[in-house]
């Protein structure tokens, strides 16, 4: 149907945009879910956030990116068990340290290889794929993730003297890194180091022109090698045969961007727009000086249920150090890097900042308190957004397409910030020159902020978006009250979210980059002996009921191959992943042999082959073939085919799997209208309303990427029904005990045991592969009752609109206690305990 002109020649299944939907070749709507892989990618291997030794050896040159996100030879049990739970794109994090560690142009091809071979494993379970150049208050360095310890070299900074003048709160030089205080990495986004370097990033040219080097601003040599490290990755991927577009459809910007100082009003006090204050929080005044070696009393604010909140001062002296290389020091990175500053370049040892006027070295007294809200030379107020961000944008879109020609963008704008608004989109032939307005993707982040800072799941919530907007008078007034409320105050902080997006860049696909939940709720209570996951899943369903509300693709945060529960995600405390090995061995099936479970289901099966679980129900006789959906992972405890590598049941280790893992419409013959699944009945609906069959008017754009000729649909829609909520019919039975056999009086045998209705067309259900395909083509049309199959017809809905629903079952695959209705054997009655939730 969509023609792929313009996409990598070798493409066989490339994504298409139209309007706010994503479309695959056939005409259908395609629905993006998928995860972030992964929150360990932003450290190199054996260098976890909390680990002091060889952090800032041989200035961080030596180090490996390889086996991130999981080694090489564990790729088919990770993402099998992604596919499993339903997922078909990964948000890939690549740092640019990742690349260029080494030094300026000197890229790790190693680390490209392996990439490589990781997204041809991608490739081989169906996954999209799109590159995050990711950081975190701007590098591990600087207390995050992202540049490469040179860039702080470049700029003139010592990270071995941030701890002591407050420039950076790093959890590897922390004097106690196990209890490094939650989420206090946050606040280093508007200390002395990211502050200094996102500015340089985006406005050097403007507010620290003197930094010159290479006979280029600072601003110009850092944007360049950031984008010529993306686009040496772009050059190996498109290299290669079958990636491009097949998997890799695009890049984001970058991830959560921050303007630094930029448009702060008064440097002697706290920014109106600083969200976050935990701890010592000195103003950007008081964090030059302290930077300088001065002592200085800094506000101290503490973390409350209803957000931060001053608790008194701190004084903190850093007894004369630094934070600036001395001059010795920085002409060694000089020599060592090879770069050459102007003879402008502000003096080693000292501030900046002093040094283009900010403040006065002698009388450490503000001279210029509003420097970072207009522009030196024509003294209007500077817009972030129009003369930072959006040109960096396009200029990286631009070099990206140069590569690969027609790379998605995935624009992020700063967390919680307006979208920058952007012209109308270009229809345009060559491909490679379409600007940051075509084939965009509007990819903002939303975490619910109060129980990811507390850590911890509460009665109420509030509504921060809406008192961000100015919605509300007070925080009081924005808190709501009750489970029901706080899945309204979700699913409305999502939809204006989207709506925003839509009002600033237009009719494109929404897609949000990061959403998630803590996992080590109310001090990792759900981690000792008798522990559960209630809470989580309950903070869990309520986001993905706000996502699924409001039709919006995603990318949970995140699953780590490395997740401990002590750790966490090895990185500042955090502990999203939907995944822990810690997990695995408190799960009952990993302690009941594959031999028993092959005992069962031979009973509950009889003549189909033990361990498979196939079954494939339909309303009409039709052949089972094989769906992306099937899992690699058997249902038993081990698998030969992996060489001897262990392999366990696919959920075993997963957390809170019932309300992540849930039913949805992957592929649609038409435009959603509707869709819904209540975990407390276990029942799922969906409505679309067909593609006409003829051309739809004014379709046909100049752009075949953007926007591609529609014709007649005959492919079905595909939903995608996981089998902890929708069971296979063996396995339910089984799950029941051994006196309900597959020819039970209760349930026909081949009949599905979850009941089906849909108000026109045809379906078949691939239980094995967790899908049903609906056909609901010309001469396909009339209500369907499984029941009575081929028999009952009624005339379909006038409009062309058509609606499906999918009872699941409340069993021991996804209890909310230890045991069903009519008991079941030991293992069954315990399988809830893979959700952590009994």
């Amino acid at each position: 149907m969509y023609g792929t002109q313009g996409h990598h020649p070798t493409s066989k299944a490339p994504l298409f945009i139209r309007g706010q939907w994503f479309k695959d070749h056939t005409g259908r709507t395609v629905t993006l879910r998928g995860v972030n892989l992964s929150g360990a990618s932003k450290m190199p291997v054996g260098c976890p956030s909390h680990q002091a030794e060889g952090f800032l050896d041989e200035d961080g040159t030596e180090v490996s990116f390889v086996g991130r996100p999981f080694p090489l030879d564990e790729a088919d049990e990770h993402l099998g068990r992604l596919k499993h739970w339903g997922f078909n794109l990964l948000r890939f994090i690549v740092t640019w340290e990742a690349i260029e560690h080494a030094g300026p142009g000197k890229y790790d091809m190693e680390f490209f290889e392996y990439l490589v071979q990781v997204l041809h494993k991608c490739k081989k379970y169906g996954f999209k794929c799109f590159i995050d150049p990711h950081q975190d208050v701007w590098s591990r360095f600087s207390g995050g993730s992202g540049a490469p310890l040179w860039t702080l070299h470049l700029a003139g900074l010592d990270p071995s003297h941030f701890a002591q003048t407050n420039a950076a709160i790093v959890q590897n030089s922390y004097d106690d890194p196990e209890n490094y205080p939650k989420m206090i990495w946050v606040t280093n986004y508007t200390k002395l180091a990211a502050s200094t370097m996102f500015t340089l990033f985006f406005a050097g040219s403007v507010f620290a022109p003197n930094c010159v080097v290479d006979n280029m601003n600072i601003q110009d040599y850092l944007q360049t090698h950031y984008i010529k490290s993306y686009m040496a990755l772009a050059e190996y991927i498109t290299a290669q045969h079958g990636i491009e577009d097949d998997v890799v459809i695009g890049y984001d910007t970058l991830n959560e961007p921050s303007a630094g100082w930029i448009g702060v009003e008064d440097v002697t006090k706290i920014p109106v727009h600083q969200e976050y204050s935990k701890e010592s929080t000195p103003t950007p005044l008081q964090a030059m000086l302290l930077g300088q070696g001065h002592k200085q009393s800094v506000e101290f604010w503490v973390s409350t249920f209803f957000g931060p909140k001053r608790k008194g001062s701190q004084i903190i002296d850093p007894e004369g150090v630094t934070a600036w290389l001395s001059p010795e020091d920085r002409d060694q990175k000089d020599r060592r890097f090879g770069w050459k500053r102007a003879p402008q370049f502000p003096r080693a040892g000292e501030c900046i900042w002093a040094q283009h006027g900010v403040w006065d070295f002698d009388t450490q007294q503000v001279v210029v308190p509003d420097y970072f809200l207009s522009d030196p030379d024509t003294k209007e107020k500077f817009d972030f957004g129009s003369r930072s961000f959006l040109p960096f944008c396009r200029r990286f879109a631009q070099a990206v397409r140069t590569i690969h020609k027609a790379a998605i963008i995935f624009l992020e704008p700063p967390v919680n910030e307006l979208p920058p608004s952007l012209p109308p989109p270009h229809d345009d032939d060559d491909v490679a020159q379409f600007d940051i307005t075509s084939r965009v993707v509007y990819a903002p982040h939303w975490y619910d902020g109060l129980t990811l800072l507390n850590k911890r799941w509460n009665f109420f919530n509030i509504d921060y978006l809406g008192v961000k907007r100015g919605r509300y008078a007070s925080y009081a007034a924005a808190v709501k009250i009750g489970e029901k409320a706080i899945r309204e105050c979700f699913r409305y902080q999502l939809a204006c979210i989207k709506e925003e997006g839509q009002a600033a860049i237009g009719q494109h696909p929404t897609l949000i980059g990061e959403i998630g939940i803590p996992y080590d709720m109310s001090d990792k209570k759900s981690y000792k002996p008798n522990g559960n996951y209630k809470d989580q899943i309950k903070a869990m369903d309520a986001n993905m009921y706000a996502l699924e509300s409001n039709h919006l693709n995603f990318t949970l945060w995140n699953y780590c191959a490395d997740n401990s529960h002590k750790w966490g995600d090895l990185w500042n405390g955090e502990d999203l992943s939907l995944w822990s090995k810690d997990d695995i061995d408190k799960d009952p099936r990993k302690r009941t042999s594959s031999v028993s479970i092959d005992k069962k289901l031979a009973q509950a099966k009889a003549q189909t082959r033990v361990g498979t679980l196939s079954s494939t129900s339909t309303s009409t006789s039709s052949a089972s073939s094989t769906s992306s959906n099937r899992p690699l992972l058997k249902n038993g405890d081990s698998d030969d085919s992996q060489g001897g590598r262990r392999l366990l049941h696919p959920d075993i280790g997963g957390r809170a799997v019932i309300a992540f893992c849930r039913p949805y419409a992957q592929k649609v013959a038409g435009t959603p209208l509707e869709i819904s699944f209540s975990l407390s009945n276990v029942t799922f609906k969906f409505s679309f309303k067909r593609t006409p069959s003829t051309t739809e008017p004014g379709a046909v754009a100049s752009n075949p990427l953007n926007s591609p000729k529609p014709g007649k649909l005959s492919e079905p829609t595909v939903i995608y029904l996981p089998r902890i909520h929708f069971p296979a019919r063996e396995e339910y039975l089984a799950s029941l005990g051994g006196n309900h056999s597959s020819g039970s009086a209760q349930t026909k045998p081949k009949e599905p045991v979850c009941p089906v209705t849909v108000s026109g067309g045809h379906w078949e259900w691939k239980e094995q592969e967790q899908t049903l395909l609906w056909w609901t083509g010309e001469g396909e049309d009339g209500y369907m009752d499984q029941s009575e199959a081929g028999k009952k017809r009624t005339p379909s809905l006038d409009d062309g609109v058509y609606e499906i629903t999918v009872v699941g079952k409340k069993w021991t695959g996804n209890s909310f206690g230890g045991s069903v209705k009519n008991g079941g054997s030991s293992l069954w009655s315990n399988v809830s305990q893979c959700c952590r939730i009994s």
